[in-house]
C-alpha cells in the first residue's frame, strides 16, 4: 500500500497542582510519542505550555502557536493526553476542534480514544467538553466555598501575594501552614503608611521607592495602583475580608498578626476618603490617541496629561501632552515622560489616515494581499490535492493492469478481485480526503474580489471620519489603527502607524514630501 506518513503535533499542558496527577509533561510527552511511534506518525512539534490553567485559550502561547501553524496546514492532525489538555472550557473547544476541521486537521485524544474525523467521534467530543467544563466548573465552586470557609474563620487565604507577610507550607500536613511576617518588608509596609499620613501623595511615595530600589511582592516596580492597594489592605490590621454567598463584602478577625497600627490605619483611610473625591475642574479635551501612541522607551501605552502655566498677565493657560503611562504611575525610575505634544500628534495622525485612506492605490493594495495570504493558506491543501490526484491516477492504471493480466489469463478472477479490492481499500480514503479538501477550498472567498468595492469602502470612511465626535473618531482610530510607534527623538512626523486587522494589518506610510526642483 502507499499510503503518505502524516505528521502529528503534540500538544502537552500541566498547571502547578497537576504536577503529582499523572499529568507531568514528562508522562504526556512519553505517551504522545509512544502513541506516534507505534501509529507511524511523524512528529511535527512537541508544544508544551507548562504551568498553565486549562480554563482559556489565553495566556497559552504554546496552543496559540499550534492553532496558528495548523492555519499554515503544518501538520494533519493534533495529539493531547486527554482533551482538557487543551481545554477546560466547552466553547473554546469546540472552537479549536472547528479551526482544525476547517484546515482538514483530525484531533485525537489518547484517553479518550477520540478521532474528531467521523460523526460519532465529533459528538463524543461534545460530550466529553461538557464533562471537562463541568468538572473545572465544579473545581472552581469548591475551591471558592474552601477559601470563603477559611476566610470565615479568619485563616489567611492570600499565599505569598502580600507585602509583608510570607507563607509557610507545612511539607506533611497542609492544615499546619502558617503565616509569619517578614521584618524588612513588614517596615517598608509601615514607611509607605507614615508617608502618606505625612502628606505624600501616591506619586510621590512611588518616585521614592522606586528611587531607593524597592520592589513589590512580585519582585517589580511600585506604581500608584500598587501603593493604593497596600493603603487600602486590611490585612495589615489583622482582618480578613470576603464575600459572602448573597455578594456582602464581610469583615472578620484573623488569626495573623498586624503590622500597622490601628491609630496610623485610621488616619491614612480618612485621607484616603478626603481624596477620593472627584476634582472640581475636570479637563473635557478629547485624546482620541489615547492607548494607540507606544512610549519610545518602554513600548507602554501614553495617556493624556496637561500642563497648567499662568502668564505674567495673569491668563492661565494648558497645554495638554501624551506621556507614558508607566511612567505616569511609576516614576523616573521605571521610564521618562517621552511627552509629545497632543494637538502635533493628533493632527499628523488624523492627516496621514486621511491620505491613506484616499490614495488611490489603497484598494489595489487591500486586493493584492487578500489575494496573497488566501494563496499562501491554501498552498499546503492544492499541494496535497496534486498528491492525491498523482496517487488516484497511479491507483487507476494499476487496475487497468490487473484486467490486462486478467484477460492474457496471468491471473484468475479470484486473484483479480482480491487485487481490486486491495486497490479500492487505497482509492476510498483518498476520494474521501480529497472530498473534503475541494469542500475547504470551495469554502474560501473568490479570488478575484473588485478593487471598486474597497475603494467604495475606503470612500465612505473619509466623510465619516470628518463629521465624527470626539469619542466616534477615537473609535474610529481603534479600528483602523493597532498601535503608533513613536521613535527615540519623539519626531511624531517619523512615527510608525501599524493597521488592524481590518486593514490586513498593512503599516500606513508616510506621506510623500513634495520638494520644489532647484533651479
Amino acid at each position: 500500500m502507499n499510503h503518505e506518513k502524516q505528521s502529528a503535533a503534540l500538544y502537552t499542558r500541566v498547571s502547578t497542582e497537576q504536577q503529582v496527577e499523572g499529568f507531568s509533561l514528562d508522562a504526556q510527552r512519553n505517551a504522545l510519542l509512544d502513541y506516534c511511534r507505534k501509529s507511524h506518525i511523524d512528529v511535527h512539534k512537541v508544544y508544551v505550555d507548562a504551568g498553565r490553567s486549562g480554563k482559556s485559550i489565553d495566556g497559552r502561547p504554546a496552543l496559540r502557536e499550534l492553532l496558528e501553524d495548523a492555519r499554515s496546514g503544518r501538520f494533519q492532525q493534533v495529539v493531547c493526553l486527554r482533551l482538557n489538555r487543551l481545554s477546560r472550557k466547552l466553547a473554546d473547544l469546540l472552537h479549536i476542534v472547528e479551526l482544525l476541521d476547517r484546515h482538514a486537521i483530525a484531533l485525537h485524544s489518547l484517553t479518550e480514544e477520540l478521532q474528531t474525523d467521523t460523526p460519532m467521534g465529533k459528538f463524543a467530543l461534545q460530550m466529553a467538553g461538557s464533562v471537562a467544563e463541568h468538572e473545572r466548573r465544579q473545581i472552581a465552586q469548591n475551591v471558592r466555598h474552601s477559601m470563603r470557609q477559611r476566610s470565615r474563620l479568619g485563616r489567611w487565604n492570600s499565599g505569598n501575594q502580600v507585602l509583608g507577610y510570607r507563607w509557610i507550607t507545612h511539607p506533611d500536613d497542609p492544615r499546619l501552614s502558617y503565616v509569619e511576617i517578614v521584618p524588612g518588608e513588614a517596615e517598608r509596609v509601615v514607611s509607605i503608611f507614615e508617608m502618606y499620613a505625612s502628606g505624600l501623595g501616591l506619586k510621590a511615595i512611588v518616585n521614592r521607592l522606586n528611587q531607593e530600589g524597592h520592589k513589590t511582592k512580585r519582585g517589580k516596580a511600585f506604581h500608584s495602583i500598587s501603593v493604593r492597594g497596600i493603603l487600602t489592605n486590611v490585612n495589615y490590621i489583622g482582618k480578613i475580608t470576603y464575600t459572602d454567598e448573597k455578594g456582602s463584602r464581610q469583615m472578620v478577625d484573623s488569626e495573623h498578626e498586624s503590622i500597622v497600627p490601628i491609630e496610623l490605619w485610621e488616619h491614612v483611610q480618612l485621607r484616603l476618603a478626603g481624596s477620593s473625591c472627584p476634582p472640581t475642574k475636570r479637563t473635557t479635551r478629547p485624546f482620541p490617541l489615547s492607548g494607540l501612541l507606544k512610549c519610545p522607551c518602554c513600548g507602554s501605552s501614553m495617556i493624556p496629561s496637561h500642563v497648567s502655566r499662568k502668564r505674567k498677565n495673569g491668563v492661565h493657560s494648558k497645554s495638554f501632552y501624551y506621556v507614558c503611562s508607566r511612567y505616569n504611575s511609576g516614576g523616573s525610575k521605571v521610564c521618562r515622560a517621552n511627552h509629545i505634544r497632543a494637538d502635533e500628534a493628533e493632527a499628523w495622525v488624523e492627516s496621514r489616515v486621511r491620505h491613506f485612506i484616499t490614495h488611490p492605490s489603497v484598494a489595489q493594495r487591500l486586493v493584492e494581499e487578500i489575494n496573497l495570504r488566501r494563496d499562501k493558506q491554501l498552498l499546503p491543501t492544492r499541494q496535497r490535492l496534486k498528491q492525491i490526484d498523482a496517487q488516484l491516477a497511479s491507483l487507476k492504471r494499476r487496475s487497468i493492469r490487473c484486467y490486462e493480466l486478467f484477460e492474457d489469463d496471468h491471473i484468475d478472477a479470484s486473484e483479480l478481485r482480491k487485487r481490486l479490492d486491495e486497490i479500492r481499500a487505497e482509492s476510498g480514503p483518498l476520494g474521501e480526503e480529497r472530498e473534503k479538501l475541494e469542500r475547504s477550498v470551495a469554502g474560501q472567498p473568490e479570488r478575484s474580489i473588485p478593487a471598486a468595492n474597497i475603494r467604495q469602502a475606503l470612500d465612505n470612511f473619509r466623510p465619516l471620519l470628518q463629521s465624527a465626535s470626539p469619542e466616534q473618531q477615537r473609535e474610529l482610530y481603534r479600528s483602523l489603527i493597532d498601535y503608533i510607534a513613536v521613535p527615540h527623538d519623539r519626531d511624531i512626523t517619523v512615527a510608525t502607524i501599524q493597521g488592524t486587522a481590518a486593514l490586513l494589518s498593512l503599516e500606513i506610510p508616510p506621506i510623500p514630501i513634495r520638494r520644489d526642483k532647484q533651479a
